[in-house]
């Protein structure tokens, strides 16, 4: 009898044992942001830190007050809730992956990867490109708004995505649509002007901006017409307080305020995108599902993703922050999951690629894929 009491002692001490080592394993980690916290160490540092560790937490409200004395912020306190879900990462269809958001402020980007690869013609972006001096951009002879001469004077395919800028000729412009541009070939090039009070200029030639138009840009100028581009420039500049005597994009690009406003922003996003295998990202604002821009390989995504982050960041600077809260998965899966509603129509044929409109009630986007039908960009935008 005496054994018998013996063992089950025995038994309740191990079992109190591990139950003690378990909450010590999820106090452990909030005591180690704590300790962090109490060193000064920013939050940007913190956030990689329990990414890179794989840090989960289910807070109390007992963790969050302690977290709170500490100097955590709400954005903080957000993004470790997120973590302690559960949610991430998770299957956004038989694809693609998400991972954990890095986020700051409202804004919160998503990483996405692709679960299987896939075999695409290699290209170049319009960047690489300019530096490998392989395109050359120009009006055409009888200079028209709508319409630019590019030529691919390289081997290789250039893709040009929708959205991206280039400078010069009579008038900046952005590219309608996306574009595959094969080697040896010259394209007459959709776009419209980003630069509504000039019409003139010594050259006819145009360069790389380095830099894609934010959302509503984007969108007018691939499902809206001239009119409605200039007003989303004009919108922009009247958002971030910026004046422009030509009203042009350009503005924006140059100004040191949207620089200084974009620093943390950017130094946030960098710090969590640093991974090679990304193939694109969903960018929330305010707790809600904006965009997302997915490629077809993860060479392109970085060679691209700087831009378009920039361009998520102008939306977020211009743009009233109201809460800190971040998208989950159900979130992110109700936006994505609109796809199966959408009506398609084709948008844009070029030689080696066409653009197919996607829209439903929530969403409108625009997929490019190659003469053989593989993906090479999805952007979709919240309406």
């Amino acid at each position: 009898m005496l054994r018998r009491i013996s063992i089950l002692l025995s038994s309740a001490i191990i079992a109190l044992c591990l139950v003690g080592c378990l909450g010590i394993t999820g106090s452990k980690s909030v005591n180690d942001v704590i300790t962090l916290l109490k060193a000064k160490v920013g939050e940007v540092v913190i956030k990689e830190h329990i990414a890179n560790k794989g840090m989960s937490f289910d807070l109390s409200t007992e963790d969050i007050i302690k977290l709170k004395n500490a100097g955590a912020s709400d954005e903080l306190l957000s993004y470790m809730m997120g973590k302690g879900s559960g949610d991430f990462p998770f299957e956004l269809d038989q694809d693609f992956v998400v991972q954990s958001p890095v986020s700051h402020k409202h804004l919160a980007i998503y990483p996405v990867f692709r679960k299987t690869s896939i075999d695409v013609e290699e290209y170049i972006t319009l960047d690489e490109a300019h530096r490998a001096k392989v395109v050359h951009i120009s009006e055409l002879s009888s200079a028209s708004v709508p319409t630019v001469l590019i030529k691919n004077t390289g081997s290789k395919p250039i893709y040009i995505m929708a959205g991206e800028i280039i400078i010069g000729g009579k008038q900046d412009r952005m590219v309608s649509f996306d574009i595959l541009i094969p080697g040896g070939k010259e394209i007459m090039v959709e776009v419209r002007c980003v630069e509504h009070g000039r019409w003139h200029g010594q050259s006819v030639e145009f360069m790389s901006g380095g830099a894609v138009g934010s959302k509503g840009v984007r969108t007018a100028l691939q499902f809206k017409d001239q009119q409605e581009v200039w007003g989303e420039v004009s919108k922009k500049c009247a958002e971030i307080d910026i004046s422009s005597q030509s009203g042009t994009y350009g503005a924006i690009l140059s100004s040191e305020e949207v620089e200084k406003k974009s620093k943390p922003f950017l130094d946030a996003m960098n710090q969590g995108m640093k991974d090679d295998g990304i193939v694109g990202m969903i960018m929330a604002l305010n707790g809600e599902v904006i965009c997302v821009d997915i490629f077809a390989n993860p060479k392109f995504f970085n060679e691209v993703k700087d831009k378009l982050l920039k361009a998520y960041v102008l939306d977020a600077i211009s743009s009233e922050e109201t809460s800190t809260k971040l998208a989950g998965k159900q979130e992110i899966l109700n936006f994505f999951n609109e796809l199966n509603d959408a009506k398609t129509a084709e948008l844009k044929r070029y030689d080696a690629n066409c653009n197919t409109e996607l829209e439903s009630d929530e969403l409108i986007g625009n997929e490019s894929r190659d003469k053989d039908g593989k993906l090479q960009h999805l952007n979709l935008y919240k309406k």
